[in-house]
């Protein structure tokens, strides 16, 4: 089988990631990527930024329509077995019927929630190519079940879970490293309540170091620098040493995207570090055991309770992040794994 992987392609742990994972399965795979259309980001003056920026946001405009027409003429030259779009924010609706209309079947994935109500007014844009590409596209797979139920409500069938992922190559356990952090989180600022849960750990003498991009939107963010002196995010090779560094890893979850589990949940149990993330019935019933492969909290003051128990008990700490580790190892959540399951359902539908 031939497979075209189609979208941004701007970070390595997503359609990269699954593209080298479909040739460790040993597929022929080729690339389209929007990125370059947009200069990869990279902008030499402010009529340059504001050319390619507003038309990558807006989604309009005649880099929109070159990369549509573009993407055709690769399927029509090179003629691939399946078109594998991760979140196809720039792709039109006629693109993907003429696609299809050269024998090619058309997945989609979607690792966002594209029926949140939760976006900004000016998102309005983001969703809307996508949203009226739905019913072309051959299968789509979901991030979370609840958007099974949206693309099910509003009249599309051919649809199944599919999992974010950890990667071996980039999320792994470090043996005999030195645990420096009692308590670290890696990962944006959302204004849901977190950073008032971070703070409210802080006055309580928990030692926490945060990681991460946009907090300096919260408006405790001085209140944090005063304590941790800066707030950097983490990438490849540091991320994944510095949670291998920490006694315990704090997950909180997207509100925007409505999740009930995130990526991190399968990239800290691959370190054996202990997780403690939001509940869900999702992340209790379906992937990790609670008190036995992951701790939970429903609101600060457990957190605070499980935090502080959890720090005084090293064995039943280092216990939970083994299980977590068995079980992730056990279940099956590499990025491997997803493009596995890709080729089951085209192997099940072509």
């Amino acid at each position: 089988m031939q497979i075209l992987i189609v979208g941004n392609g701007l970070y390595d742990i997503y359609e990269p990631a699954i593209e080298n994972s479909f040739k460790q399965l040993n597929y022929k795979v080729d690339t389209f990527y929007w990125k370059s259309y947009f200069k990869d980001y990279k902008f030499t003056n402010k009529f340059e930024l504001f050319y390619y920026k507003s038309q990558n946001k807006l989604i309009y405009g005649p880099i929109i329509n070159k990369i549509n027409t573009d993407l055709i003429k690769k399927c029509e030259k090179t003629k691939p077995d399946l078109v594998f779009v991760y979140r196809g924010t720039h792709i039109y609706p006629n693109t993907i019927i003429k696609i299809k209309q050269l024998g090619i079947k058309v997945f989609g994935y979607n690792n966002d929630d594209p029926f949140s109500n939760k976006y900004r007014v000016l998102d309005f844009r983001l969703w809307s190519l996508y949203k009226a590409s739905i019913n072309h596209y051959d299968w789509i797979f979901a991030y979370r079940w609840k958007n099974i139920d949206d693309y099910k409500d509003i009249g599309y069938k051919n649809v199944s879970l599919l999992r974010s992922y950890y990667i071996k190559d980039r999320n792994f356990y470090i043996p005999n490293i030195e645990k420096k952090y009692d308590v670290i989180f890696i990962g944006h600022f959302e204004d849901d309540g977190r950073d008032e849960t971070i703070k409210y750990l802080l006055d309580n003498g928990v030692k926490i170091k945060l990681f991460g991009t946009e907090w300096q939107s919260s408006k405790y963010y001085e209140f944090f620098i005063n304590i941790m002196d800066e707030i950097q995010p983490l990438y490849g090779d540091d991320y994944n040493k510095t949670i291998n560094q920490a006694k315990i890893s704090l997950v909180f979850l997207s509100k925007l995207n409505n999740d009930t589990y995130t990526r991190r949940c399968f990239e800290i149990p691959a370190t054996r570090t202990m997780m403690i993330a939001e509940y869900t019935d999702d992340l209790a019933n379906n992937l990790f055991e609670e008190d036995k492969d992951a701790v939970y909290f429903r609101n600060k003051e457990e957190l605070l309770e499980k935090i502080n128990f959890y720090l005084q008990k090293e064995n039943e700490r280092q216990n939970i992040g083994n299980n977590g580790y068995n079980k992730l190892m056990q279940d099956g959540h590499e990025v491997i794994d997803r493009c596995k399951e890709i080729v089951r359902v085209y192997d099940e539908i072509k």
